[in-house]
């Protein structure tokens, strides 16, 4: 694939770097899983809940600890 990369942004240098590595990541994953068969696409509706949860709960506390 001549002429082709991804081009990532952020609000840093540091964020667009990271933004750049998790791509890589992705590909090298949906790599190894194609060597395994058909890739089976998962529905829109439980992309958007996985999404949810991620921006809204994971990692989240709900301690005054910080």
């Amino acid at each position: 694939m001549q002429n082709h990369g991804p081009f990532t942004i952020g609000s840093s240098a540091k964020d667009a770097v990271k933004a750049a590595v998790m791509v890589e990541d992705v590909a090298r994953t949906v790599h190894i899983a194609r060597q395994a068969g058909e890739l089976l696409p998962i529905p829109q509706d439980a992309i958007d809940a996985l999404y949810d949860r991620y921006q809204n709960v994971y990692g989240q506390t709900t301690d005054d600890r910080r």
